[in-house]
């Protein structure tokens, strides 16, 4: 057995096992990787080693008099072992394993309030924590299937895709950060940091009612320069979103395009892997030509998202979809009547830094470092922040995305499910997206009142095979303040 150095110690706290005629106390000291639990406070051989991993399970049971925590529950060789301890030791405890181990008893700790997205195997719904009374997202995941999707790969893109979440969890300010991972009898739970803000989809809808039908050119290039930034942070880590577009870049504030931050990670994946899990994935309209080219074993990088923030610029400067090509004068060519330059959103300096970005060679592509510092970003004046919006820009959305989707299908002989461009997938490469398929509606106050709103629990066994998740109940309760946000997680 390994020698224990209790000077790397992250905390210590006193816990206490109640026994039938005398109580005992243990000392319990945290580690980055374990948590030991002995008669002393240095003690060679504690009488419990707990490995911090994501097999690990602690359920946690609060005083609901009180709302403080009372106690928590491990499993130790197949039996059940209950540690009491003062309530502000146990938060800390738990602040200290959040996203280290496997949480239980979630019913417990959190109240739903609205469910604010719905997929075909998730749900997510904006709760508040009974201890700390912030509000919070929880994304429900069943378990039936992610075992029972693609051979059980499933599993391993909810794994693959909680470490990506650990990973970037120190970026508060560039990414959807994961609080709290918890198990249920048949569902998964990610707790998440809540958005008051909305998404670049909606942002974009509300555009529309601009005199110029998008956003002025100023917060366009807040906008990009922020996406860029935060890839720039995501591809130092060598991690691939691999499925970039407007629903799943979202405001942290409420009118601030300063605050938006990448969510979705279900289909991102790291560089470094020998072979990706599913390699062709993404959004029709905003996937890199050499992820629908790719061929069993190959391998993309990073800039297969540089070419997706492409065609998010693209819309941004338009007010439509890109319609691609085989090369940057094909796009040009197809969008020519939107593409004019005038002086304000189209330049030399735009059209540019979109032609790098869309580059269909990924390795001539620019990357975020290098798009960061392209002089596009330089130019501040206010005359370049008007433009003029003219008729030609009122093409058929809906038409142009139904053929590139069928050029596409054409090409790559891929099976494409054409829908809504927000719903529409690349239905057989896409694989695990369908888990964060997760498609989010905003409703006025008055609907949320009448269908979405409920009080109820999350539980952490399911009484009955209808009842998935939630038990809803009838009774009313009231409405949270920022009920407008949406969700992709």
């Amino acid at each position: 057995m390994d020698s224990i150095d209790y000077k790397e110690a992250r905390f210590k706290f006193l816990g206490i096992r109640k026994h039938f005629f005398k109580d005992v106390t243990y000392h319990i000291t945290v580690f980055d990787d374990i948590v030991t639990i002995g008669a002393s406070s240095d003690c060679p051989n504690p009488k419990y080693r707990i490995t911090l991993n994501l097999d690990t399970k602690i359920n946690w049971e609060i005083n609901k008099n009180r709302q403080e925590l009372e106690y928590f529950e491990i499993e130790y060789q197949r039996g059940k072992k209950i540690f009491h301890a003062q309530a502000k030791d146990l938060l800390k405890f738990k602040e200290v394993l959040a996203g280290k181990v496997m949480f239980e008893g979630i019913g417990d700790l959190f109240k739903p309030i609205f469910q604010v997205g719905k997929g075909s195997s998730a749900k997510v719904y904006s709760a508040r924590n009974i201890l700390d009374k912030r509000v919070y997202a929880v994304k429900a995941i069943q378990k039936s299937f992610l075992k029972n999707y693609e051979h059980g790969n499933g599993m391993q893109a909810f794994q693959s895709e909680v470490q990506i979440l650990k990973t970037l969890s120190q970026y508060e300010q560039n990414f959807l950060v994961l609080k709290e991972i918890y198990e249920g009898d048949s569902t998964f739970y990610l707790v998440t940091s809540y958005l008051e803000g909305l998404s670049l989809t909606r942002e974009l809808e509300k555009a529309k009612t601009l005199p110029e039908k998008r956003l002025p050119i100023q917060s366009i290039k807040m906008i990009m320069r922020k996406l860029l930034s935060n890839l720039k942070i995501l591809h130092s880590h060598r991690i691939i979103h691999r499925d970039l577009k407007p629903d799943n870049l979202m405001f942290a504030i409420k009118n601030d395009y300063s605050s938006l931050i990448l969510v979705d990670f279900g289909l991102a994946t790291s560089e470094l892997q020998n072979k990706y899990l599913f390699p062709k994935c993404g959004t029709p309209g905003y996937v890199a030509p050499e992820i629908l080219s790719s061929r069993s074993g190959q391998k993309y990088n990073s800039r297969v998202d540089i070419f997706s923030a492409g065609c998010i610029f693209y819309k941004l400067l338009t007010g439509q979809s890109l319609f691609q090509g085989q090369n940057f004068e094909d796009v040009l060519r197809s969008n020519r009547h939107q593409l004019y330059q005038d002086g304000s959103h189209i330049t030399d300096q735009s059209l540019d830094l979109l032609k790098k970005m869309l580059n269909p060679d990924g390795k001539n592509r620019i990357n975020a470092i290098q798009a960061l510092q392209h002089p596009f970003f330089d130019l501040n004046s206010e005359f370049s922040t008007q433009a003029m919006q003219t008729s030609s820009q009122q093409m058929i959305k809906n038409a142009i995305h139904q053929l590139n989707l069928a050029e596409f299908e054409s090409k790559y002989n891929s099976q494409i499910e054409i829908g809504d461009e927000k719903n529409s997938k690349i239905n057989d490469l896409k694989k695990y997206s369908s888990i964060t398929e997760v498609q989010y509606q905003q409703m006025s106050l008055s609907a949320k009142r009448s269908s979405s709103q409920f009080s109820g629990t999350f539980f952490q066994k399911e009484p009955l095979s209808i009842m998935h998740i939630l038990k809803l109940q009838s009774e009313s309760s009231q409405p949270m303040k920022n009920s407008n946000s949406q969700y992709q997680l």
